[in-house]
């Protein structure tokens, strides 16, 4: 005792064992023992077949000019899998886009590495953006290459909600003017992000020194270190893109590669939620509107005659119809999704439209007075 209440020399642990006072080396080697453990039990919901995400990519023109890249699926560990958009511009040379060949390559792999350290998603997005760019542009600036690219990206993650039940978590990440949709259970199209156009920072471009045309249209000219005088001009596609360095040679310019980073829909699986996603390059919405495109995907998917997954022919009607609009520059690019936990209901969606197709249709043919060969004439 000590001044009447109790007192003890020599605390231990029920085992005998001294207690370790150090707690900060004990919770750290804990923590990363734990985080080992989760990443090697982790499984890929999306890996079962009733949750398969299925995409596919139409880009034109099909040449070695084109200049987009993507991701149909990669696995990011830990959270689930992406699919990429990459929309190429002002490359240096004829053939193809390094940046975009660089951001499909890089982008998993920088996600999953930043995710681990993070271990916040939104956080983790923005994080790899940054890291994107900061790497094209030192390699860019050491060969001596322009190219940039806008990038959209779409994550799926699989998470709990707020109450504790299991979700899917549609994630997207965007720099450019590339437009997201979502088909809803009635074949609604339901935009999920603004693009960064040029029209909308006109003032910011023309004091930067661009030169800015009515319809929004911004070029500017570019030199590399140690010529005269810029030699080229190059057209600026979005505010915001990865890489691109005639049009982040000054301090003033408006031009970054922030990324717009939004958990855009949360999902519990189940029947009356979106059906797939659709991501189009400006130039397909610079013609088409929202529903339009919708239109022309569900058109696509519903029919038949193509033989090619629903998924595929809709990109591919997408851009085609495009096409036929006759935009002002052809560099088309149409990235679909389908989310196959919602195959049943989209097959719903397509009889229902095909069934008010044949209904409009005969309604039509049955307004057309039949020929009783009567005429008045013989």
């Amino acid at each position: 005792e000590n001044r009447g209440k109790p007192w003890a020399e020599d605390v231990r642990n029920p085992d005998g064992s001294p207690i370790n006072l150090d707690g900060d080396s004990e919770s750290g080697a804990l923590a990363k023992k734990r985080k080992l453990a989760q990443k090697e039990q982790w499984r890929n919901f999306f890996e079962i077949p009733q949750y398969q995400l299925r995409g596919y990519c139409e880009s034109l023109p099909p040449t070695m000019f084109n200049e987009d890249a993507s991701v149909l699926g990669e696995t990011v560990q830990q959270l689930g899998k992406i699919f990429v958009l990459c929309h190429g511009c002002c490359a240096t040379g004829t053939k193809g886009n390094e940046c975009s060949a660089f951001l499909k390559e890089k982008v998993g792999k920088h996600l999953t590495k930043v995710y681990e350290e993070r271990n916040d998603t939104a956080a983790a997005l923005a994080s790899a953006f940054e890291l994107l760019e900061t790497e094209w542009m030192e390699r860019a600036k050491m060969k001596s290459l322009t190219d940039g690219a806008e990038l959209t990206l779409g994550l799926f993650v699989h998470a709990l909600n707020s109450s504790g039940q299991p979700c899917v978590q549609l994630w997207l990440a965007n720099t450019g003017s590339s437009v997201a949709l979502l088909c809803t259970s009635d074949g609604v199209a339901s935009r999920i992000n603004e693009p960064h156009s040029t029209k909308k920072e006109r003032a910011k471009l023309e004091q930067a020194g661009y030169k800015v045309s009515e319809s929004g249209t911004a070029e500017v000219l570019f030199a590399e270190e140690g010529t005269h005088k810029p030699s080229a001009s190059y057209r600026l596609p979005a505010t915001r893109l990865i890489g691109g360095r005639p049009f982040k040679t000054s301090k003033k310019s408006p031009v970054t590669a922030k990324p717009d980073i939004r958990k855009v829909k949360e999902w519990r699986c189940v029947a009356g939620e979106e059906l797939f996603l659709m991501i189009c390059s400006s130039e397909v919405m610079s013609v088409l509107s929202d529903s339009e495109a919708m239109n022309a995907a569900l058109d696509a998917w519903g029919s038949s005659a193509s033989g090619l997954d629903g998924w595929e022919a809709s990109a591919k009607a997408v851009v085609r119809t495009a096409q036929a609009q006759g935009p002002e520059r052809d560099t088309l690019a149409c990235l679909v999704v389908q989310f196959w936990w919602q195959e049943k209901p989209l097959q719903r969606l397509l009889a229902r439209l095909a069934d008010r197709k044949k209904s409009s249709s005969a309604g039509t043919s049955a307004a057309v007075p039949a020929d009783d060969g009567f005429d008045m004439f013989g």
